[in-house]
């Protein structure tokens, strides 16, 4: 038999006496899918469904709270919990839609947030020890009692039973985070004097005591994994030498396996790690605990690409890998790297905004390039039974989308595009190497677009004549936006340079640069110029702040990159004019500052170009605006516009 492209990640593997058909599990996210009695829904089920029937072997359904008034848990966001027998059905029904896939059912329990509560002013946080809360420094966490502690190993123990009552086959420990357990075993939080506290042995003893109860209680027949921060990422926190012997604490204690993790709150990009921490960004810490312990070891963070992860079972950095945003993107990905159709897999592009950023405020999560993603059951798609003649203008991520729907339902679709290149505004995006998932997304929407029987109509400009001679019965406007440089003078010299010049001609280094504008776009171009040798960058803004409506998680690991590669920026900085070699300035105070300059790169925006909508509303009684023509827009909104245009029509 020939050798399949990633056969490391399909070999079967073991966690305890559980063996897991491969090596790939769907990591914990929260999702949004618990009801108002706290149980996971249907809908959730459906979700979970899903990725074991895109062939995952296993399966990890979210932090679990434990339904305990020990920690109130005043968070805005509330996973399902497991408080009791009531949780039993559903729990079980979880359980047996993933094993009819062959797929591991696993749970994770969480004793707690702690003090790192969104609000601690809703209820008072309980930690370790009296120390102010994250969120809110005014706040003081109250100290947890050993009353308390007993009453959380009581409530674990319950848990336990009702999962392995349920069927789950795995359960694994939180102490990831900077949670209430992990707030134990971290000496800046951790100051008790009793036997919870003081040394390390005594600071990981309530999670060896958890281990110990859940073991105890479902006769050593469920194996336990620990999921750990082995390196929170934040200054005087934990490090990956801590770490690692905490790892070997938990091994000594009995755990089956370790989930090697990164950051807590104060590093919370290390939680959800955005593009810029690049792929496979916490592979050298699951090499080092690969390295120092003799258990199963799950790897986690940005491993997308099935190359990434594949290498990293064969070099032997990890016994698995768990994908968490990736199988938002799509439930498939394990099926299609098993073929090795790597071009088929729908890529995450690390956004973080219709995932974690919906779970921060207290919604069900989807993906912005998959918006059936978390609404599999009811967004089904239907073909129709009288198709439509549809035009679709503008061959942008939303424009595609909607044809790619109106074509999966039987509608026939022509695409209409005025360039060489499909793709829109991404088009311009690649140049960093950041951009990985950008990168490899254009590439997706583009190959499945060609598997259709849309007809695709390059360099062809729309005109309301045109498009009354082509006749359909329905128009779909997704013309996108114009690159936007605003009337300064000066700005029309040759020196002066919009995107889709810069991508074109690409960057000389010897050359000094100023990127004009400090939104998304002007940020990650001015760290691309330093990545790519540019020694002399500087950063302008107008505004007092960069990047200000980037999904904060993503814009704190950004604002961290323009610092590591030493972009100079001006923020509160308004460009007057040019003068010559001197780009003018006005600064907050209203000073004029004067820059030198080879190179102005224009990342000032774009503007909707929808002037052919209200002809079309003359002519045309259906008429669907998506993407940037109806507002300049972020990919994700584009998506979901068009796969819902797409749906309607």
């Amino acid at each position: 038999m020939a050798k399949k492209k990633y056969e490391c990640l399909f070999t079967p593997g073991k966690i305890g006496n559980v063996e897991l058909k491969n090596r790939i599990a769907m990591a914990p996210m929260g999702s949004g899918h618990a009801g108002s009695d706290r149980a996971l829904t249907y809908v959730g089920i459906d979700y979970y469904k899903e990725r074991a029937k895109g062939g995952a072997g296993m399966v990890i359904l979210e932090g679990e709270m434990l339904g305990t008034d020990v920690d109130p848990f005043p968070i805005t966001f509330k996973p399902p919990c497991i408080d009791g027998m009531s949780k039993l059905p559903k729990l079980t029904e979880f359980a047996d839609a993933l094993k009819a896939y062959n797929c591991v059912p696993c749970v994770q329990l969480s004793i707690g947030v702690g003090n790192q509560a969104d609000d601690p002013t809703l209820a008072t946080p309980v930690s370790a020890s009296e120390i102010p809360c994250t969120n809110n420094p005014s706040v003081m966490a109250r100290a947890l009692t050993k009353d308390d502690i007993k009453k959380l190993i009581s409530i674990m123990r319950r848990a336990a039973r009702v999962c392995q009552d349920a069927g789950v086959e795995i359960i694994e420990v939180h102490g990831h985070g900077g949670y209430l357990l992990d707030q134990f075993m971290s000496p800046e939080t951790n100051h008790r004097t009793d036997e919870y506290g003081g040394s390390r042995e005594n600071r990981f003893r309530l999670a060896k005591e958890l281990l110990e109860n859940i073991k105890d209680e479902t006769g050593n027949k469920i194996p336990v994994t620990f999921r750990i921060s082995v390196d929170a990422k934040a200054a005087g926190a934990r490090d990956l030498q801590e770490g690692l012997e905490l790892c070997k604490l938990a091994e000594a204690a009995g755990y089956d396996g370790i989930h090697v993790d990164a950051g807590r709150y104060d590093a919370i990009d290390w939680i959800f790690p955005p593009a810029y921490l690049g792929q496979g960004c916490m592979a050298d810490l699951a090499e080092a605990v690969k390295k120092t312990v003799s258990i199963p070891v799950i790897a986690v963070g940005n491993l997308g690409d099935p190359a990434v992860a594949n290498q990293m079972i064969a070099d032997g950095k990890a016994d698995f890998i768990a994908l968490g945003r990736t199988m938002l993107a799509d439930p498939e990905w394990a099926k299609k790297a098993r073929r090795g159709a790597d071009e088929k897999i729908r890529p995450c592009i690390q956004c973080n905004e219709r995932c974690v950023e919906r779970m921060f405020v207290g919604k069900e999560i989807t993906c912005s390039v998959n918006p059936q993603a978390g609404r599999e059951a009811r967004l089904k798609i239907i073909p129709v039974t009288k198709p439509k003649k549809v035009a679709v203008i503008g061959g942008g991520p939303g424009g595609i989308e909607a044809a790619m729907i109106l074509d999966a339902r039987g509608h026939k679709v022509t695409l209409f595009e005025k360039s060489d290149k499909l793709g829109g505004q991404l088009k311009y995006a690649g140049y960093e190497s950041f951009k990985f998932g950008i990168k490899r997304y254009t590439r997706f929407i583009q190959q499945e677009l060609d598997d259709t029987d849309v007809d695709v109509r390059l360099n062809t400009e729309v005109t309301i004549d045109s498009i009354k001679e082509f006749a359909p019965d329905a128009v779909v406007l997704a013309t996108g936006a114009d690159l936007f440089v605003p009337p300064v003078p000066g700005l029309d010299d040759e020196r002066v340079i919009t995107m889709d010049q810069f991508i074109e001609e690409g960057a000389d280094p010897g050359k000094k640069y100023i990127v004009a504008g400090g939104g998304l776009v002007g940020c990650e171009t001015a760290v691309g110029l330093r990545e790519n040798g540019v020694e002399d960058v500087t950063l302008i803004e107008m505004k007092p702040e960069l990047a200000e409506d980037l999904m904060f998680i993503n814009r704190a690991a950004l604002l961290g990159l323009l610092d590591e590669y030493g972009v100079k920026v001006f923020k509160s900085t308004t460009i007057k004019c040019l003068d010559g070699d001197k780009l003018i300035c006005e600064d907050a105070d209203g000073a004029q500052v004067a820059f030198d300059f080879d190179k102005i790169i224009a990342a000032t925006g774009t503007k909707s170009n929808n002037s052919l909508l209200e002809e079309l509303e003359d002519n045309f009684d259906e008429v669907y605006t998506v993407g940037d023509c109806e507002r300049t827009a972020k990919v994700g909104e584009a998506v979901h516009r068009g796969f819902y245009v797409g749906m309607e029509v």
